[in-house]
């Protein structure tokens, strides 16, 4: 897969395919005062969302993830699922926006029609676990923000979504707008779309707010965490119900 995409030369939605030269990826910086001072929480409001979609998760998922978010944002908040399913309370369901399609539901979230152009957005993963303060993610200043990619081999996508904040406008509607069946054909993931779209408009967090437990735990060692780190993302394999690990299951709850 990895070597189609590298070789496409097919542009769609007048989208190029081809990879990118890899960035250097600059990171997010926290919103400020007019006297230039850092503020705690200067968002009045920030929407949160997940996105639950097929057999692979339970509800209980949902119902953690809420409450991990409640526990660990001050920002006075709305929880909302994007899924079929039916909701646990304190859950806004929205419905997908895209008919088919597991690994690429999260283009949906991009819809015009989700959350109209003034509202700043938090997108988690189901299988994230919360670890400490989502303040200082829901309060970075750039426009649309994403985790720097994990794994040594950035050739599918520079970014990894699990973890992204954006204010919408017309750029990020395109990543919805310009997206067709044709793109699945093409590319890996929703990620790899994402980083096309958006290309030179992504910012990273820095590397500990999100820690991998595939690249750092499963290693024997927490190469990035720190006081400040905010979650900890379960890419592939293994999930957190899976692991016995007790600073993950302790935040697991």
């Amino acid at each position: 897969m990895s070597h189609m995409i590298t070789q496409s030369r097919m542009t769609l939605g007048g989208v190029d395919l081809k990879t990118p030269p890899l960035p250097k990826p600059p990171r997010t910086t926290q919103r400020q005062t007019n006297i230039g001072e850092f503020e705690l929480n200067p968002l009045r409001h920030i929407t949160v969302a997940c996105v639950w979609w097929g057999t692979q998760y339970g509800v209980d998922y949902v119902e953690r993830l809420r409450d991990s978010v409640s526990r660990n944002l001050s920002i006075p908040h709305t929880f909302v699922c994007i899924t079929d399913h039916e909701v646990p309370e304190g859950v806004i369901r929205m419905r997908p926006q895209l008919k088919d399609g597991t690994w690429w539901q999260k283009v949906g979230l991009f819809s015009p029609d989700l959350f109209g152009l003034s509202q700043r957005i938090l997108y988690l993963d189901l299988d994230l676990v919360v670890i400490g303060s989502l303040d200082q993610i829901a309060n970075v200043a750039e426009p649309f923000c994403m985790i720097e990619n994990y794994g040594p081999n950035k050739g599918h996508a520079a970014h990894n979504s699990s973890c992204m904040v954006w204010t919408p406008t017309e750029q990020t509607h395109r990543i919805f707008n310009a997206f067709t069946s044709d793109v699945t054909k093409q590319l890996h993931g929703d990620q790899c779309w994402i980083w096309r779209v958006m290309l030179g408009q992504i910012t990273d967090f820095p590397r500990h707010y999100c820690i991998s437990y595939k690249y750092e735990k499963a290693q024997e060692k927490w190469r990035h965490r720190t006081n400040e780190t905010s979650c900890v993302v379960f890419h592939g394999t293994p999930k957190p119900h899976q692991v016995k690990d007790e600073y993950i299951r302790k935040n697991w709850i």
